[in-house]
């Protein structure tokens, strides 16, 4: 068996996995495959008996895994119940050969956990490499999008990219979100949610993250992640971004005690409509520009860095805290990190999800943190899940801890009636 754990890869390692084997086949002509692998049925296992039962089958199905891999195959979580396998020497025609493999270890297995005795079944998304993807994010969104089609079949099932249907297929989508995210800003569908961050020394909140979420028609709601991408690409960044900052400011307006972070897009970075409508709308209200904090992900700002640091500068002016979003997806260096001027780095999630089980994590988000003191900087970590996590980001000394196992999102209403705002 391969002497690696399923977590043992974090994003950016395993962009960097991925783009040498890119790299390789281009020049050996030998084909590889990158398959995406989700644990089925979930959900209904953490509603019935708890998330720890949960994230047991996970780490079962992990291991199931590296067991059918060769020493030259890379594992890595790529999310938090979707593992990433590069298989070298795999083309087209074997992916359903190695897909069906996998799916019949994980079907076939009995896996011990706190509940007892369980079986598990994985859906399976797949790309053969560099036949139909040539490029790291297109690999990755290939076999996303194989993932998305097989999750929605019966369960344990394998759908290969097929570049003709996924053409189709991101077009329809493409329309559909456009026509969605328009009709839902004229119409005022789009809303803000509410999840809590809190001080890691004493778990008390201290502010909260504003999550956009898009209510449809029909009444039911999406969260940013399954339309934002599509958003951007079709130039509606500058829209959503100014609809989310009057949702937040008026939220600010109504709350005294809430301070708000929010995420903006890079295409937002020098938008003087945007920035207007900060000044317009905080106008005579420095007290609600002290408590919002503007967030820009460190992977947005490495495509125009100056223009990002001078948007920040901006801001900072104006009286907003910035932070970067999601540190160490990217490859901000420390002569860069010194040269913005912001007040804290939030912590990518890949790093801190599986911080439990995770020694080479545990490693790299301490680093982080000790950087960011050194240069006088707060932090957050997110997507803590478990008290062993927080209790790790406590003694290396994060300054802010967020994800479920503090709070899910909720409307400021809800909060309201917890008496937290």
């Amino acid at each position: 068996m391969p002497d690696r754990e399923p977590a043992s890869l974090n994003r950016t390692r395993l962009f960097e996995a991925l783009g040498a084997v890119l790299r390789r086949a281009e020049r050996t002509r030998r084909s590889s495959a990158l398959f995406m692998v989700s644990v089925n049925s979930l959900s209904a296992v953490n509603t019935r008996l708890g998330i720890d039962v949960g994230n047991e089958l996970i780490t079962a199905a992990g291991n199931i895994l590296i067991e059918q891999l060769k020493d030259q195959d890379t594992i890595g979580r790529y999310g938090s119940n979707i593992f990433a396998v590069i298989v070298d020497d795999c083309d087209a025609n074997a992916l359903q050969h190695v897909a069906d493999a996998m799916i019949e270890q994980v079907r076939s297995a009995t896996i011990e956990t706190a509940a007892g005795p369980m079986a598990a079944s994985i859906s399976v998304g797949g790309v053969a490499l560099p036949e139909h993807a040539r490029g790291v994010t297109e690999a990755i969104q290939y076999s996303l999008g194989a993932l998305e089609l097989a999750k929605v079949q019966p369960s344990g099932t394998f759908v290969a990219h097929d570049p003709a249907v996924a053409a189709e297929r991101a077009r329809l989508r493409k329309d559909a979100v456009s026509s969605s995210v328009i009709g839902a800003i004229e119409e005022d569908r789009m809303m803000l949610v509410l999840q809590p961050i809190v001080h890691a020394n004493t778990r008390k909140l201290a502010f909260f993250e504003g999550l956009l979420r898009l209510r449809r028609r029909d009444g039911t709601v999406i969260s940013a992640s399954d339309f934002i991408e599509e958003a951007e690409q079709l130039g509606l960044a500058h829209q959503v971004d100014k609809r989310a900052l009057e949702l937040g400011l008026a939220l600010l307006a109504k709350y005294p005690a809430l301070t708000l972070s929010l995420n903006i897009s890079s295409l937002t970075a020098g938008d003087e409509d945007w920035i207007e409508t900060l000044q317009t709308r905080t106008a005579g209200r420095p007290d609600v520009i002290a408590r919002l904090i503007i967030e820009m992900t460190e992977t947005a700002m490495i495509h125009d860095f100056d223009a990002a640091a001078i948007f920040l500068d901006r801001l900072r002016a104006l009286g907003c805290k910035v932070g970067i979003d999601d540190f160490g997806a990217g490859y901000t260096s420390f002569r860069h990190l010194r040269s913005l001027n912001i007040d804290l780095l939030k912590i990518d999630g890949a790093f801190v999800a599986d911080l439990a089980t995770d020694s080479q994590g545990r490693v790299l988000v301490k680093s982080m943190i000790e950087m960011a003191r050194a240069l006088g900087l707060e932090t957050v970590a997110e997507w803590v899940r478990d008290e062993v996590a927080a209790d790790f980001l406590e003694a290396a000394g994060a300054t802010y801890l967020q994800g479920f196992f503090f709070g899910q999102p909720e409307t400021a209403d809800e909060f309201e009636r917890q008496g937290l705002l």
